[in-house]
């Protein structure tokens, strides 16, 4: 008899400077708000798996000078706004804590990366 348990931790993450980058705009920043979650998933026998997952992004991009002008500015909401969210856990490492460590926004594809 196999036992199948999935547990789910979830976890809202604040980044910006430079955690975030931004491709296809001029000099800009942006600050970003990510809830993820960690998940494991467990068997009679043992871990199955283990991840990460971004499921939501919300935050800003801005132009990188003194006057920011609303048309100097996107706001960015992923569950309305057309945004794909690609999670890169490829450097994710156990031993020393895990939570987003950056951002890569790409403005022309509209997909943002979290990486771990």
């Amino acid at each position: 008899m196999d036992l199948t348990k999935k547990n789910n931790m979830n976890f809202t993450t604040k980044l910006s400077g430079y955690s975030v980058s931004v491709y296809g705009g001029e000099d800009m920043e942006g600050a970003f708000s990510i809830e993820w979650e960690f998940y494991t998933e467990m068997r009679e026998w043992g871990v199955k798996d283990i991840g990460v997952h971004a499921t939501k992004i919300t935050g800003v991009i801005y132009k990188n000078d003194e006057s920011v002008l609303d048309e100097d500015r996107i706001d960015i909401d992923s569950d309305d706004m057309g945004w794909h969210i690609d999670t890169d856990d490829s450097g994710m490492s156990f031993g020393g804590g895990i939570c987003p460590q950056s951002v890569y926004v790409d403005l022309k594809t509209k997909t943002i990366t979290v990486n771990f």
